[in-house]
């Protein structure tokens, strides 16, 4: 299996509940009508409350982990494909200009050895 996180922070003018809110209403149905090759699809939003940061800890630069799993390589080259598509791209883009940093975005792959 292959787990691709996404580090995503969210617009300083933005709450954070509106992030989530408009995360999950409107970017999730595009990302799954545009980049259907998917097996699972999760965000893992930040808990920022001074109970759960450590006093000696910096205060991490992103606001959701999304975590996109691909059962098969077939899938993940879809999804780069699909990705790399300018007018998917451009689709994708013009979303997250609505709620989100997209040149802050960190995107990392994860081979799963289990």
């Amino acid at each position: 299996m292959i787990k691709h996180f996404f580090l995503i922070s969210k617009k300083p003018e933005i709450s954070a509940e509106d992030f989530r809110s408009y995360y999950e209403a409107n970017h999730v149905p595009l990302i799954k009508r545009l980049l259907p090759m998917f097996s699972h699809y999760q965000r893992h939003y930040l808990d920022r409350s001074e109970s759960r940061v450590a006093a000696d800890q910096a205060d991490p630069d992103f606001d959701v982990i999304t975590e996109i799993h691909f059962a098969t390589q077939a899938d993940y080259d879809g999804f780069l494909a699909s990705v790399s598509d300018p007018e998917v791209l451009a689709e994708i883009r013009a979303d997250e200009a609505n709620f989100l940093i997209s040149d802050a975005t960190r995107s990392l792959r994860i081979d799963s050895c289990i």
